[in-house]
């Protein structure tokens, strides 16, 4: 037993052990970040084709989870005319418009949409989350995220628990050696171990808050760039109409102006025609306070692949989403 309480490390002079606390708890950080990059083995794999019916839908969860994909539903009612976006008033509202269009040609997750909006919803309804459109929409969301987690290109639960083992495992073994010392220390009669204290909580909340697997695989990452690449030419100039002849021609029956709202966001539609929904669901994200589940309604070309946290979380009805959130006009992406 008094090997215990009387060895180099148990009567370690207080400053020494700080030093060497630190190094320990740095030198951990080293080999978890070693070890989340290597278990994403994703970019080994070959890059995915764009399919020629590709889904704007789909591609807007990829890029910002379930409330990226419930704005583009928005939008895509509204550009065949059976919605509107008001937004003279203090609040944003979104307002069934009386067509002749049957609603049976529509895809299941619009006739959804539409069904949920009634005859009027506030805009900030969209995101709300119990009785929001987002939940209304979970089980789509639920299929594209299964879908794109098969595709490896979201991290998967498999992924993040694999980590999870290594970053807990640190994190205790940093706990535990910061207790043995204080008990060593109150054994030899000192008591000055507060930064010991400081530095083992500031060690296991680096951990836990910096080793996250970020939303998007390697091969993710690269598949939303190069979808970006390739449907960079429909992206709208003001006022001007974008240039969408190449895309029609490879991607014919999907809308282009649909899939640049999937792909880039609906910052694009900044200075457009459309300029009313973008601003509609700006306002509509600052009055329902939404945060991490997706980027914002200004988020450019893609939410980040940092690693703040388990962001794109878990609000985006079946997986993480990016970060901490993007806001309502970072601009050109977040990165």
């Amino acid at each position: 037993m008094d090997i215990l309480l009387d060895n180099p490390l148990a009567t370690m002079s207080g400053s020494y052990f700080l030093m060497f606390y630190a190094f320990v708890i740095f030198s951990a950080l080293v080999i978890l970040y070693l070890v989340k990059s290597n278990i994403d083995k994703s970019d080994k794999l070959n890059l995915p084709s764009i399919p020629p019916n590709i889904d704007p839908f789909e591609i807007a969860y990829l890029r910002g989870g379930a409330n990226e994909m419930a704005r583009s539903v928005i939008f895509s009612l509204m550009q065949k005319g059976f919605i509107e976006l008001k937004t003279e008033t203090k609040t944003s509202e979104i307002n069934k418009l009386d067509t002749q269009t049957s609603v049976s040609g529509l895809p299941l997750i619009e006739q959804t949409a539409l069904s949920w909006i009634g005859n009027r919803r506030e805009a900030k309804d969209v995101f709300e989350a119990k009785y929001g459109l987002i939940t209304h929409l979970e089980n789509h969301a639920t299929n594209y995220h299964r879908r794109l987690e098969s595709a490896q290109l979201l991290t998967n639960y498999g992924m993040q628990q694999q980590l999870s083992v290594w970053k807990w495992t640190f994190a205790a073994g940093i706990a535990l050696l910061g207790i043995y010392k204080i008990i060593a220390a109150i054994a030899h009669g000192y008591f000055n171990f507060l930064f010991t204290i400081v530095l083992g909580l500031v060690g296991v909340i680096v951990i836990a808050a910096w080793i996250n697997l970020p939303r998007f695989t390697k091969l993710g990452t690269v598949y939303l760039e190069r979808l970006q690449n390739v449907f960079g030419g429909i992206r709208f100039k003001g006022e001007q109409t974008p240039n969408t002849t190449q895309s029609q021609t490879a991607f014919a029956g999907v809308d282009p102006m649909l899939l640049s709202v999937g792909v880039f966001g609906s910052v694009i539609l900044a200075g457009t025609v459309y300029d009313s929904y973008n601003q509609a669901f700006a306002r509509a994200q600052n009055q329902s306070g939404v945060s991490g589940s997706s980027c914002g309604s200004g988020c450019g070309s893609s939410c980040s692949t940092s690693d703040s946290g388990s962001s794109c979380s878990s609000g985006d009805s079946g997986g993480s989403s990016c970060g901490s959130g993007c806001g309502g006009g970072c601009g050109g992406g977040c990165s």
